[in-house]
């Protein structure tokens, strides 16, 4: 078995400690709410109040105003769940994806094999 060392991560990789889960726990639980169709309504009907009712730091809303889905991976915020809270703030899949790599959603597509990327 192999083990992951931890003064040598792999570029890109973001391991998930328990510590790391225990800090991303209330930004994956605000993400989760997403599942319900009701929820994304009143997201996108008023973000600002939406956001300001949340159980969440301020710190963790910044990364949402700000649609930083990699500072929420590495918060320790689950991708899945980042992808319903992307949804709802209606960015695409792929665009979620090349910001998370650091590309434009022009390089992120080129780089993939998928005919009507958006």
């Amino acid at each position: 078995m192999t083990r992951i060392d931890d003064d040598a991560p792999i570029p890109g990789c973001y391991p998930v400690t328990g510590a790391l889960a225990q800090r991303g726990y209330q930004l994956n639980k605000f993400c989760r709410a997403f599942l319900d169709p009701d929820e994304r309504a009143r997201f996108k009907a008023d973000e600002a109040a939406y956001l300001r009712a949340a159980e969440i730091s301020d710190d963790e809303r910044a990364m949402i105003r700000a649609r930083d889905w990699l500072a929420m991976v590495r918060h320790g915020a689950s991708p899945y769940l980042i992808f319903r809270l992307s949804g709802a703030a209606g960015v695409g899949l792929s665009a979620t994806g090349a910001q998370m790599r650091g590309e434009t959603l022009e390089q992120f597509i080129a780089g993939r094999k998928v005919r009507g990327a958006k």
